[in-house]
């Protein structure tokens, strides 16, 4: 039996519940990223936004086993179609080693931008107005924060794009909420 585009849509929506535990990890990382020009030097805090990225997704397949939310919706396309969109980021890794290598206090706004600017094909996806929130609003704050106040922009940056996941994620279970009724 053939399943139509919106079955698929709805069945991975419920899947993997518009894949909010790994913008909770996201969330709880930037907010690290926030106070760590507080505690470390420059040089470390630049090299925690390269690596510290790296933690962003093993730390929401944990979230995501611990709420029992399945991310890896292996039995439908568009699951395979949410892989292959967050894949492009694995390419973005030496651009930042790039911008980390000549001008370091451009990461919040390389990373923001970059990194903002994958959510949005999860808008269709899903469905969800949350993640085109999540876009502009990373992207929007990374840009002018990022790119205007670049001598605040290893606290502002982060602790905003925080706020943005953190409201993405409070959208997307209204969003699911809304959708169950």
């Amino acid at each position: 039996m053939s399943r139509t585009l919106e079955k698929l849509q709805t069945e991975i929506t419920f899947e993997a519940r518009k894949g909010f535990p790994l913008l909770i990890s996201g969330t709880i990382v930037f907010l690290l990223f926030t106070f760590m020009p507080l505690v470390f030097s420059m040089d470390i805090v630049h090299l925690i936004w390269i690596f510290g990225l790296g933690a962003i997704f093993p730390f929401g397949i944990l979230i995501s086993k611990i709420l029992r939310v399945n991310l890896f919706a292996t039995g439908n396309p568009l699951g395979t179609l949410a892989g292959i969109v967050a894949a492009p980021q694995a390419f973005y890794i030496p651009v930042f080693i790039m911008v980390y290598m000549h001008i370091p206090e451009y990461l919040p706004f390389t990373i923001g931008l970059l990194a903002g600017s994958h959510f949005l094909p999860y808008m269709w996806i899903y469905k969800s107005r949350a993640y085109l929130f999540v876009t502009l609003g990373t992207c929007l704050s990374s840009l002018i924060l990022g790119g205007l106040l670049v001598s605040q922009a290893f606290i502002l940056v982060p602790l905003v794009i925080s706020i943005v996941y953190g409201i993405g994620v409070l959208l997307i279970l209204r969003e699911l909420k809304t959708n169950l009724v």
